[in-house]
């Protein structure tokens, strides 16, 4: 009888435990419901919708009840359910930390660390659940925010952007400049290598992959906020830029180019590369060409703005000069890109500001682009077809399922905001002003709920 009880409470024991373990291994579930759902590509929202999500992939997406009855639920009330943003063009590691380039030689390591660390949170605040790195950063901001040790988005690093001598990278000093004068203080941080020669190139791009790149960045023309690179100039060879793009395609992911003039753009798409930064001073002919090809184009719009004169950086000297010259190049963009309709990826460039000025960049960028080339194609440019320009990493790609969409499949990365944002887009942060924009604080109130790889960071609805 002893052993008959024994036995019985055993297996009671052992079937009681199975069950709880097999509970255990089940994906954590939250059920959206009641909501109207952008998905990041359609022109319309799916009305009455509602959304599973298991783990970290999105499960359901439906306009019929769905059933998950160990789901956390969370009822929109009627509002817009759409994926998280993608910014494709950030400097974590430029903002809060110098006011010019020259300050890059006073720049201190753990100053950089804690401002990256601020910086991951704030944009993950404004619903940015991925972001491209486009300077200076390595794997090990991505490796703390996917550890959980710091709170930010997923984080695509280019490491160290690759510049020539008196290109938009050389941020050395005079002394620094002369044979033997050392190497500045942003290249000893990573920020950046000064690199001239094809195999001193193709070095760089591996030693890059080395820390942990998933793709790297190439000056191939001169910039505004540099002093040693006339805008008009051409960075390289296309031996040189070769030289960059076969390393990258040895690791199967690709190069990105900062690029303003045609004959830098059209070298860079000759070359193989398949991201184009910037290229404000396009002509209608080479808009065309990056439409034909296919080719990414992050094309941050608020440079095509006379508020750029406000900026205390772009204000006076010879940076002014550039500006000026930069603008009248670029009248005519928002018409040719009207007429082909490349692939423009969500391009914010925020560097050498305060966190609380990037903060009003981000949200005039976003008001700026809507007001340009509609609220859809604002959306999508930071939705559905960066999420396509992230899946160019490949084999690199440390995030390798769907983003920036709302389907089946597709990576946990929501949100859910007040209004439709087809029709208004401040309610994804828009701001029709920039520099006279009032400082706000962390995060937009018409933001309610933020999901990051099925993880809940913000939900102001419950």
């Amino acid at each position: 009888m002893l052993l008959t009880k024994i036995t019985t409470i055993t297996a009671f024991f052992m079937f009681s435990t199975a069950s709880v373990s097999a509970q255990d291994d089940q994906p954590a579930q939250t059920l959206f419901t009641n909501v109207n759902v952008f998905d990041g590509l359609s022109e319309t929202l799916m009305e009455n919708a509602n959304v599973l999500v298991e783990g970290n992939l999105i499960a359901a997406v439906s306009d019929e009840p769905l059933a998950a009855a160990n789901a956390v639920i969370i009822d929109g009330g009627g509002r817009t359910l759409m994926p998280g943003m993608i910014e494709t063009h950030v400097h974590f590691n430029l903002v809060n930390t110098m006011v010019t380039l020259g300050d890059g030689e006073m720049a201190r390591w753990d100053e950089i660390g804690l401002m990256i660390t601020a910086n991951a949170r704030d944009f993950l605040m404004d619903g940015y659940t991925t972001v491209r790195d486009a300077c200076g950063s390595s794997d090990a901001v991505r490796a703390a925010i996917d550890r959980g040790d710091i709170i930010g988005p997923r984080f695509y690093a280019s490491g160290a952007c690759i510049s020539p001598t008196s290109g938009h990278g050389d941020w050395r000093s005079a002394r620094q400049r002369v044979p033997d004068g050392g190497r500045s203080n942003v290249e000893e941080l990573g920020i950046v290598t000064v690199a001239d020669r094809a195999e001193d190139i193709r070095e760089a791009t591996r030693l890059n992959f080395s820390n942990g790149a998933t793709q790297v960045k190439l000056f191939a023309g001169g910039g505004v906020s540099s002093t040693l690179d006339p805008l008009w100039s051409h960075a390289y060879t296309q031996e040189e830029m070769e030289a960059a793009v076969e390393a990258a395609e040895f690791f199967d992911t690709y190069i990105l180019a900062h690029a303003y003039t045609d004959r830098s753009i059209n070298a860079a798409i000759d070359a193989g590369i398949k991201s184009i930064e910037h290229g404000q001073m396009a002509t209608e002919e080479t808009v065309k060409r990056m439409a034909d090809t296919g080719t990414f184009w992050a094309l941050n719009t608020a440079g095509l703005s006379p508020d750029l004169f406000k900026v205390p950086n772009y204000s006076s000297g010879p940076v002014r000069d550039k500006l000026e010259y930069f603008l009248e190049e670029s009248k005519n963009l928002a018409t040719y890109v009207k007429k082909y309709k490349p692939k423009i990826v969500h391009n914010v460039d925020s560097v050498l500001l305060s966190k609380s000025a990037a903060r009003s960049h981000r949200d005039f960028e976003k008001y700026y682009f809507a007001e340009l080339f509609g609220n859809h194609m604002m959306l999508t440019s930071a939705t559905s077809t960066a999420g396509e320009l992230m899946q160019l990493t490949g084999k690199r790609n440390p995030y390798p399922g769907k983003l920036g969409v709302i389907e089946v499949g597709a990576y946990a990365d929501i949100l859910i905001v007040d209004g439709n944002p087809l029709e208004d887009i401040t309610v994804i942060g828009g701001n029709e002003k920039w520099i006279e924009a009032a400082p706000r604080g962390e995060g937009i109130d018409t933001m309610r709920v933020i999901m990051k790889d099925g993880v809940v960071y913000k939900n102001t609805l419950n």
